[in-house]
């Protein structure tokens, strides 16, 4: 029962939503790992989610045009 809801939920979700919304969406979602990620101190992360988030903004054609904006200090 809750996985139908769940599913019916999800496909009105998607049915309201633009290719060019969801496109915009995903960016933003990219924007704030890259982000997050770029103000760690820890250089694991940057080698491992950087090339990830650069993998799918290839895949599905989304542009990083803007620059970080990072003020995570950790």
């Amino acid at each position: 029962m809750k996985t139908n809801l769940l599913v019916s939920l999800i496909n009105a979700l998607m049915s309201l939503l633009s290719p060019e919304l969801l496109k915009k969406f995903a960016d933003m979602v990219l924007d704030f790992a890259e982000d997050f990620v770029l103000g760690t101190k820890s250089s694991i992360d940057d080698m491992i989610v950087l090339p990830v988030c650069k993998a799918i903004r290839s895949a599905f054609g989304i542009e990083d045009n803007d620059e970080p904006t990072s003020t995570n200090t950790n």
